[in-house]
């Protein structure tokens, strides 16, 4: 059996200050160094969600940005094809009227050489009718 006496209170006092001094010497300093390790997993976590959201930001602000950049190019593209083409046609009827314009003077000029041969060449029938007339008459 089991005797009481003395000695269990001395190691109940050993049992007690030991745990005492463990408690002082050893718990409390590790509590302590857990306790700031956590906080500062804590803060860095809470860092890095912070910087994942605002890279996250970043990275949705530039692709609306770089959205936008191929819609105003698209837009810029669009215009001036356009512009060209209305260029293009601008173009083309002046050189259709300047083409018009030549073959007009052209025709003018041809009507008017025409005019002037055909006064040329009845002006020589009548003198080279005359001189038929009078080879006939002195034949």
């Amino acid at each position: 059996m089991l005797d009481l006496n003395i000695t269990l209170l001395f190691q109940l006092g050993n049992f007690f200050i030991a745990v005492f001094l463990l408690n002082v010497l050893l718990i409390r300093p590790i509590r302590e160094v857990l306790k700031k390790r956590r906080q500062m997993v804590e803060s860095m976590t809470g860092e890095a969600e912070s910087f994942e959201a605002n890279a996250e930001k970043k990275l949705a602000d530039y692709d609306a940005a770089l959205k936008q950049a191929r819609q105003e190019a698209s837009q810029t593209r669009l215009s001036g094809r356009q512009d060209g083409l209305a260029e293009q046609q601008t173009i083309l009827a002046g050189a259709q009227k300047e083409a018009r314009d030549i073959l007009d003077q052209a025709r003018s000029k041809l009507q008017a050489e025409a005019a002037a041969t055909i006064e040329d060449l009845r002006g020589k029938v009548s003198d080279l009718s005359d001189k038929i007339v009078k080879r006939l008459v002195q034949n």
